[in-house]
């Protein structure tokens, strides 16, 4: 008896001190696996290849985009895929050229530089409302046009040099629908200055854009130039060369603006690279659809040929309304990274998309990727941004700490324009 009396108070005095060790608070703690620890990395500095954003501006334009949706994801992508980054710059090549010609001009005569023979020559009636409606210049057929060789001054009309022509329907067959009319050369007209002339009466105010196109020149015209420039830009820098040519060229150049204005543009020449000054009073496009073109004309002389080139480029112009702050707070779960939260400092309300990619490394040292991962949301003020790391892509992949984060890219949905992009954002 007393032996049972003993056994219930050693089971009552375990069952109490079990209770107790429940209670203790340090055993409440999450343990390894599922506890979260936050860190803060410092992002790294823009390289030179970088898009960075200095004084921010409000964007004025009405929004693309305007959805209030917040949208996060992340997808695998191929460990071994090379990461590309954006084309900040751009390159445009050109065997041709463009003039703006009037009908008396025509009527009288218009000189032309013919590199070599077989080009062709286009000429497309042009449109002019300075009246208030539109008045559209006629066609003119191409059997009025004729094409006279210059030699030393003199206006050689004893040879035609046109070897076949094609009126506007059989352009608008070929997809031109310009009311264009098309002029291909005989194998007779060799390089040199040619005159250009209508014979059918045109009205001196009529307006007419020449294009000569020589396929296959050796002369091509190649401009360098920005994809993107900024609102608070005032210059734009480009570099130009022709090919098969060691002459200085002096180019002339012109912007074209979404809503059809021209404005000439003050050229400085600095080594192999000019830049443009842009008019003190340019406005932004009217829409953020819009681009804009700049335009570069050379006239030049190899072998002493007459050369002329046009070329030719599109860009955005954007309003650098949003930047990404200096850190990244990083949260961990099981020794991995689960999301990283980023600062963003706006000048207007709208909707902003941050992307980047997450790297981890391999068994020998070297980094692979892991996933892609992007989220977009709208914002009032300033405010954060989550990149979230699925958990079962990281645990499906065979990388490892260190973990990289890569190409970081913010972009204005509202303007469609892309605003900075890191190609090594940080390292957790």
């Amino acid at each position: 008896m007393k032996q049972s009396i003993q056994m219930a108070i050693v089971l009552a005095l375990a069952s109490l001190l079990t209770a107790c060790q429940s209670e203790d608070p340090k055993n409440d703690q999450p343990s390894d696996k599922t506890a979260t620890v936050i860190k803060v990395v410092a992002l790294m500095a823009p390289g030179s290849d970088d898009l960075a954003v200095g004084q921010l501006e409000p964007a004025t334009l009405d929004p693309i985009n305007s959805s209030r949706d917040t949208i996060n994801y992340a997808e695998a992508i191929v460990s071994a895929q090379k990461i590309t980054a954006p084309n900040l710059s751009q390159q445009s090549s050109s065997d041709q050229y463009w003039r703006t010609v009037s009908g008396a001009e025509l009527n009288k005569g218009v000189n032309l530089a013919i590199s070599q023979s077989d080009s062709i020559i286009r000429i497309a009636p042009r449109g002019d409302n300075s009246s208030g409606g539109l008045m559209h210049s006629p066609a003119i057929a191409p059997d009025k046009l004729r094409l006279y060789k210059i030699d030393k001054q003199t206006i050689d009309k004893s040879i035609s040099l046109i070897q076949s022509i094609s009126d506007p329907q059989a352009m608008a067959t070929a997809g031109l629908i310009d009311d264009s009319s098309a002029l291909r050369l005989s194998k007779q007209a060799t390089p040199g200055q040619y005159q250009l002339q209508v014979v059918q009466p045109l009205g001196a105010d009529d307006t007419y854009l020449i294009n000569v196109k020589e396929k296959g020149s050796p002369y091509q015209l190649t401009l360098s130039s920005p994809a993107l420039v900024a609102s608070i830009d005032r210059e734009i820098g480009f570099k130009l060369e022709m090919s098969n040519n060691d002459s200085a060229l002096a180019p002339v150049a012109t912007l074209k603006q979404e809503n059809g204005q021209y404005h000439r543009l003050q050229l400085l020449n600095n080594g192999d690279t000019w830049q443009a000054k842009l008019p003190d009073n340019l406005a932004l496009p009217s829409s953020n659809r819009g681009l804009s073109e700049i335009q570069v004309n050379i006239e030049t002389r190899v072998d002493n040929k007459p050369v002329i080139r046009t070329v030719k480029t599109a860009f955005k112009q954007y309003v650098p309304s949003a930047r990404i702050g200096q850190q990244a707070t990083i949260h961990w779960r099981a020794q991995k990274p689960i999301k990283a939260l980023l600062s963003l400092e706006v000048a207007n309300p709208g909707r902003y998309a941050v992307s980047a990619i997450l790297q981890g490394t391999d068994a020998n040292g070297n980094l692979q990727n892991i996933l892609h991962t992007e989220s977009a949301l709208w914002l009032e003020s300033n405010g954060e941004i989550s990149l979230n790391f699925d958990s079962a892509l990281i645990d499906a992949s065979p990388l490892r700490a260190p973990y990289m984060l890569k190409a970081l890219e913010l972009k204005d949905q509202g303007q469609m324009a892309r605003l900075s992009y890191l190609t090594t954002a940080a390292e957790l």
